[in-house]
């Protein structure tokens, strides 16, 4: 036992460390409680490994072996940060850990994600406390990102926003004397076409973001939830843009009305469950430009699973809901899962394979980047073809006839939006696996923010199934 100690002391003491120390680019304080992972380019052989910063920010990985590394920092409210960044959000310089040797001191810079400030004005010019504002995507398809509340001088602070453009959106609703005010983008505008768009960068803060809710008659609807009876029970939720609320719920026949709903598409879900326990629901879409009375909505069967794999290759399959107010979180799709009526999103994590045809009940099912959208009803019919014939692209990243050892690639599908990124190795070949046919553009920069898009350098590459096509690429520099 003593000898083993002895042997494995040995062993540490010779053994490479990486060492430095996290801080916030605006402050240098330094960021306790942060993540570092040391990956290796392709050709070291080793595992990735993440750590924690300590207090002061400090961090420490032993036992590195010899090898190239990209170290990477994250933390919440803040954009990724890599060591031998040009600026905050920046892909880094790989380094070099030698045998027998420290692997040096690294000092990673971080910067807040964006964020957006502003005040909802009454028409006085007094801010309105205590009052929604939401945020959307203004890239398609255009959804809310993100909520927030005014204070008591009726401020707002939207925070951990990725770089990009959004519409800010104050909420629909009644005042203190029961005026009522639809949802009104910046700075006041009730349709799209007349918002303001508001864009931020990587540790940019917009301020002063004026919204002035525009007056107006908010509508109404009524009717009754068919649910099952006792013990079994259903839930009948509004959703619309602005958010959503229950607005009935019980067993048997529920009467609800819904009242301060802004003109517009509205959709209404019912999710429940009958005396033994089995699923039901159903989901309706409606657009409302009147008050509506006597509606009725049912809570019927759900039959379970009905998306599959077809081919050979099995791998699991990721769902998310997707309703007027935003995208749910992530599940693997269950074989026996009664999924609740509405519009849904599936994606297969990628691996050996890629997706060769996703069809909804006999039709393509509509794609943007790695999503496919299906409808789920009281039954679903959604095929999944997955093949291993996929393509792939290699080449060898320059700069003056130079490899450039560990620059970031990336490739994109001119089509579906599909995008990946991979590392060049020490020699600076990259490969890029699991392609599927169609046209690409390949491009190679640590500085992607402040590419000029139509530089010659950024190439286009026409990919078909089980092609491995070659593509040196020149370093695309600011």
């Amino acid at each position: 036992m003593r000898l083993l100690t002895i042997l494995l002391f040995a062993v540490c003491a010779h053994a490479a460390v990486v060492e430095g120390v996290i801080l916030d680019d605006e402050t240098g304080n330094p960021l306790a409680r942060t993540n570092v992972t040391l990956t290796p380019l392709p050709g070291t052989l080793a595992q990735e490994v993440t750590v924690r910063t300590g207090a002061r920010g400090a961090f420490v990985i032993l036992s590195v072996r010899p090898g190239w590394y990209v170290l990477r920092a994250t933390r919440r409210g803040y954009a990724p940060g890599e060591d031998g960044q040009s600026k905050p959000g920046r892909r880094g310089h790989a380094f070099e850990v030698a045998d027998d040797r420290a692997g040096g001191f690294h000092e990673i810079h971080m910067a807040h994600l964006a964020a957006i400030t502003g005040t909802v004005f009454d028409e006085n010019g007094i801010g309105i406390p205590n009052w929604q504002v939401h945020l959307y995507t203004t890239k398609k398809p255009m959804r809310r990102v993100a909520s927030a509340m005014t204070d008591d001088r009726g401020e707002f602070r939207l925070g951990e926003l990725n770089t990009g453009t959004y519409e800010v959106r104050s909420g629909p609703g009644p005042l203190e004397d029961k005026t009522t005010v639809f949802a009104t983008y910046s700075q006041a505008a009730v349709e799209l076409k007349d918002a303001l768009p508001v864009s931020v960068g990587i540790g940019e803060t917009k301020k002063n973001v004026a919204i002035r809710p525009v007056k107006g008659k908010l509508l109404s609807l009524s009717g009754t939830l068919q649910a099952p009876g006792f013990p079994g029970r259903a839930t009948l939720t509004l959703i619309t843009d602005t958010g959503r609320r229950a607005v009935a719920s019980g067993s048997g026949t529920v009467p609800f009305t819904a009242t301060d709903i802004q003109p517009g598409p509205v959709e209404l879900m019912v999710s429940g469950g009958d005396a033994i326990g089995t699923p039901c629901g159903s989901f309706t879409e409606l657009k409302i430009d009147k008050d509506e009375f006597n509606r009725s909505y049912p809570c019927s069967f759900i039959s379970p699973g009905g998306i599959q794999i077809t081919s050979n290759q099995k791998a699991p399959i990721i769902v998310r809901r997707v309703d007027l107010d935003g995208e749910s979180d992530l599940h693997a799709f269950g074989r026996d899962e009664m999924p609740v009526p509405g519009h849904w999103e599936l994606t297969v994590p990628r691996g050996g394979y890629y997706v060769q045809d996703v069809r909804c009940y006999g039709r393509p099912c509509p794609q943007a980047g790695d999503w496919y959208a299906f409808e789920s009803g009281s039954y679903r019919d959604v095929r999944i073809q997955l093949s291993t014939n996929y393509a792939t692209i290699s080449g060898i990243v320059k700069l003056k006839d130079s490899p450039v050892l560990g620059a970031p690639v990336f490739v994109t599908n001119i089509d579906t939006g599909q995008s990946w990124n991979v590392r060049a190795d020490p020699q600076g070949h990259y490969t890029v696996i699991g392609l599927g046919p169609g046209k690409y553009t390949v491009m190679s920069s640590f500085d992607v923010d402040e590419i000029n898009l139509s530089s010659k350098a950024i190439t286009d590459v026409q990919l078909y199934p089980g092609q491995t096509a070659t593509q040196d690429l020149e370093l695309l520099r600011p």
